[in-house]
């Protein structure tokens, strides 16, 4: 992990509105987020924290200031691409089965079969889904289908893990084998940002508390600087 800043946001405006005149949704002068860091977007629904989340992503674009993925605008960075992944709140899973869709996320990485369905294994049995496999996706519960949408996260490798409620559908035991896989994926170095009304997960996993009201950052608990 570094302090030094590996996204940096500066003079933010950005608005689903598709003119340039309504209301933003994100107003942010500056923000910068260090490499290893796992932090808690926090706040009422919408505060920013989702918008935020897709904008670190490179999945939109603001209408105004800059938003950087290593000195480079996140949302043309091949690298970022390569290194990030976003899920949703109410992740979209493929027909099919839970190996099919946990699979899919590793297509794009030019892996031989074994390591393939290795990782499809080994993500699905820290989610706590060993033996789900065969199971067709229209047969899970949203808090397995939410489950596996994170399996399927974590068998791409990526390091920079964006994350929208991850525990929003999961049960007491579920949430706490999800905080603790993410604590995992900390440890090995990856750098977590994560939107949540969970104040138990964002006070135990994160090293930084961001909270948002009204498109703008009310509190922070710490900086890169």
């Amino acid at each position: 992990m570094t302090d030094s800043p590996f996204f940096e946001i500066r003079d933010l405006d950005f608005s689903w509105d598709a003119g340039r005149e309504g209301r933003p949704a994100l107003s942010i002068a500056s923000l910068a987020l260090g490499e290893g860091q796992r932090v808690a977007l926090v706040g009422p629904n919408g505060s920013g924290k989702t918008s935020l989340l897709k904008l670190l992503n490179g999945l939109t674009v603001p209408r105004g200031g800059s938003i950087l993925f290593e000195g480079e605008t996140a949302w043309s960075s091949a690298p970022l691409r390569k290194r990030s992944v976003y899920l949703h709140q109410h992740p979209f899973l493929l027909a099919g089965t839970v190996s099919y869709n946990v699979g899919f996320g590793c297509g794009r990485l030019g892996l031989g079969r074994a390591e393939r369905e290795d990782r499809i294994t080994r993500s699905l049995a820290r989610l706590g889904l060993a033996g789900f496999g065969r199971r067709r996706h229209r047969a899970l519960s949203g808090g397995e289908a939410q489950r596996v949408a994170l399996a399927r996260a974590l068998a791409t490798g990526a390091d920079i893990l964006l994350l929208d409620e991850p525990t929003a559908s999961a049960d007491r035991e579920s949430a706490a084998l999800i905080a603790r896989v993410l604590g995992e994926e900390a440890e090995r170095g990856a750098t977590i940002v994560i939107a949540t009304h969970e104040t138990a997960l964002a006070g135990g996993f994160a090293n930084r508390t961001i909270r948002l009201e009204a498109g703008t950052i009310v509190e922070d608990t710490g900086t890169t600087e």
